[in-house]
């Protein structure tokens, strides 16, 4: 049987095709939080029965005239639901996402689709990149970035190559276990040199030897997920990326460590840090002493990245482990969904408290007895615990 479900707001009434199993699963397809709306069953002589967002549709009985989902505020839902749709049989090839635009009446606004092929999405980011590079001195200062031959970094190294000159950018892939493969590896050496970008893939024996791993580094990630569990794997990663980004900058006497954070990770770390009740870390440059973190690609979102080079990034995505945390996936979950349910929106809020903090952004501190950067989340209780660990397996600090 099939359900009659009419949306009704302050603007008018339209009927909704159902979706999924439930009624929540048919406002989800809309883009709308079920929070939003009370659902009735309206029985025939205007009976209304409240009912439940987790109510199947097919446990709504014959009897009821419809099911009626109300709007609980005054929301002009134009800007949230989705455009209509191509016509049936036609398919498009792209990457697709969305905007607001002003209606042709100029009176409200509506969201408009757009299509990116990789030739659009490269030029894209190439002047995104170009426009950051230039504002914060990066091509003076040169750069070294890692590059794991999926998406923000393949796009990240396409926009470098060409605004950086070539002696002032430097880039390298880790291979370690599932974490950073050699599958990846051998796709970032293929960038890398149709890009003519210097590119160091840096094994596991000599990646011990750079960083001054005194064990192995296999003894060092078995150690940390004793430790920490393996849901925290992919802060192993980060961790190893970034000393060895601080060591090969030192080497190549450059100054930048350039990371291809979108608008989504950066919109994940941000609700990490305001749950956790933290000031967040600036962005999108980041001092470490006298090198600093730089995020060209921040104000893009993951999907136009991973539109540049489309059959990389899938690769990528069916090499990666299936390691994460509650935390880290709520974040991400939350940080796509602001995008989703309202074009720009989180680009909106990175902007918003990119001016609210200012200069009272949370301030990243230098641990020299361990040779690691510490955030204002790091009591000593976890300080010690750290500390502990890297002792066991690292030499003094130091090239």
């Amino acid at each position: 049987m099939s359900v009659n479900i009419i949306l009704e707001d302050v603007q008018g009434r339209q009927q909704v095709q159902p979706a999924g199993q439930t009624l929540a699963s048919t406002l989800a397809s809309l883009g709308l939080p079920h929070t939003m709306f009370q659902a009735y069953l309206v029985r025939p002589g205007h009976e209304l029965l409240p009912i439940p967002h987790w109510t199947t549709l097919d446990s709504i009985d014959g009897a009821t005239d419809h099911v009626l989902l109300c709007a609980l505020r005054n929301t002009l839902f134009d800007t949230i639901l989705p455009p209509a749709a191509a016509a049936d049989g036609e398919i498009v090839a792209g990457v697709g996402f969305e905007q607001i635009v002003p209606s042709d009446e100029g009176r409200t606004a509506l969201r408009k689709q757009v299509l990116l092929g990789p030739e659009q999405a490269q030029r894209l980011v190439v002047e995104e990149v170009a426009t950051f590079l230039r504002a914060n001195g990066t091509a003076e200062r040169g750069c070294v970035f890692g590059v794991s031959g999926g998406g923000d970094s393949n796009a990240l190294a396409y926009g470098l190559s060409k605004e950086l000159p070539q002696d002032k950018l430097f880039a390298f892939t880790l291979v370690f276990r599932d974490v950073m493969t050699q599958s990846a590896a051998d796709r970032a050496t293929i960038l890398c040199q149709d890009l003519g970008i210097s590119h160091q893939v840096i094994q596991v024996d000599e990646l011990a030897r750079l960083l001054n791993v005194r064990t192995s580094v296999d003894a060092l990630y078995d150690d940390f997920a004793a430790v920490f569990g393996t849901e925290a794997l992919h802060f192993f990663g980060t961790f190893l990326i970034l000393k060895t980004a601080r060591t090969l900058a030192r080497r190549h006497g450059v100054h930048d460590l350039a990371f291809g954070y979108n608008r989504e990770d950066l919109l994940a770390e941000l609700l990490f840090m305001l749950v956790n009740g933290r000031r967040p870390l600036s962005y999108p440059v980041r001092s470490l002493g006298e090198q600093r973190i730089v995020m060209p690609v921040w104000r893009i979102p993951k999907l136009v990245l991973d539109a540049c080079h489309p059959r990389f990034s899938l690769e990528n995505y069916r090499e990666r482990d299936a390691h994460t945390n509650r935390q880290r996936s709520l974040a991400f979950y939350l940080g796509h969904s602001l995008d989703s349910n309202y074009p720009s929106f989180g680009l909106s809020l990175l902007d918003g408290v990119q001016r609210a903090f200012g200069e009272a952004f949370s301030q990243l501190t230098y641990d020299s007895d361990l040779d690691v950067y510490v955030t204002e989340l790091a009591d000593e209780s976890r300080r010690g615990l750290v500390g502990e660990l890297l002792r066991r397996h690292f030499g003094p600090a130091g090239d």
